[in-house]
């Protein structure tokens, strides 16, 4: 009887490691106002992703896309803050 305790026990430790691997992994992605970038975090906030809307990029000038990557990054952070707490 011991021995299935011990198991089980191991077994629910194993399933909690995952879960938080996998949260771990996970990307959070906010944009900026203007839909010109999209920023993804990782769960402790760095971040990983920078994607910008080339549509748009051309139209703007640099320190426009400067603000709207810290403004997508930020937002972002927020978010991954709040689903990992």
């Amino acid at each position: 009887m011991n021995r299935d305790l011990t198991t089980q026990s191991e077994a629910v430790q194993e399933r909690q490691v995952a879960r938080r691997r996998q949260a771990a992994q996970q990307v959070t992605t906010a944009q900026d106002d203007w839909g010109l970038v999209e920023v993804g975090v990782a769960a402790g906030g760095e971040v990983v992703e920078v994607a910008i809307n080339t549509a748009l990029f051309e139209q703007v000038k640099p320190s426009d896309l400067a603000e709207a990557m810290l403004q997508a990054a930020r937002a972002a952070q927020r978010r991954a803050k709040q689903l990992h707490r």
